[in-house]
């Protein structure tokens, strides 16, 4: 069974202090490359974990950062983010305050991926950008495998958390019926990385232009606000 998202409250909120020591820093590094090629304006981002993202994007844009696990935003608020305590399905800001509303690793730890969707419209500006990355099924499925392979023979210090409650992740064409559905058009899709290691960079960009960009880890999205 899926764990709730007062469940992965309490996970993250232990893990908080020692999460950038056990995350893929090169995955983090792609993420933060991407999603700010596509930011504009004033930037909102739920779900900020220690705030890594929140603090790239805050050199050249006015961000605040939110977080579901109270440890995470202390985290955050080390960087001088602005940062609130808050589920991403319940957002406590007013209608239209944000140009860029950027959800990293988000949307598939949530109870109901649709109240976040409807909340991100609502407080996005009229033509605002939802950016969205999201691990892609079918690699992560094997990553997943992998990953319980290396528990079993003894590598578990490194992971938080049990994933093999989260079986089913992303796909392109799940994620664009969800965002079409609440009134949010796709401007650009990307696939990255295919390798989640910094020593096979090159190798990804360049096959990133291949057909082989169809096997990258994660689904990145750049969504529009269509006026109802």
């Amino acid at each position: 069974m899926k764990p709730s998202n007062q469940d992965f409250k309490r996970i993250f909120d232990g893990v908080a202090k020692r999460y950038n020591e056990v995350s893929n820093s090169y995955l983090v590094s792609v993420r933060k490359t991407i999603l700010s090629n596509w930011v504009e304006g004033k930037c909102l981002e739920v779900g900020a974990g220690t705030g890594e993202i929140s603090k790239y994007l805050s050199q050249k844009h006015s961000v605040i950062a939110t977080d579901i696990a109270p440890g995470m935003t202390e985290e955050i608020k080390k960087h001088g983010i602005e940062a609130y305590v808050c589920d991403a399905e319940k957002l406590p800001f007013k209608d239209s305050a944000f140009n860029s509303v950027i959800a990293a690793e988000v949307i598939f730890y949530l109870d109901n991926p649709d109240n976040f969707l409807s909340e991100a419209y609502r407080v996005l500006k009229p033509e605002g950008r939802l950016l969205i990355s999201c691990a892609s099924n079918f690699p992560v499925k094997f990553y997943d495998r992998v990953r319980s392979w290396l528990r079993e023979i003894g590598f578990k210090k490194s992971m938080y958390f049990n994933e093999d409650t989260l079986r089913e992740f992303m796909t392109s064409s799940k994620l664009k019926a969800m965002l079409s559905r609440h009134n949010f058009r796709i401007i650009e899709e990307k696939r990255a990385p295919i390798i989640p290691m910094a020593t096979f960079d090159r190798l990804n960009k360049f096959l990133e232009k291949t057909p082989l960009r169809y096997f990258g880890i994660f689904i990145f999205a750049f969504a529009q606000k269509r006026l109802p």
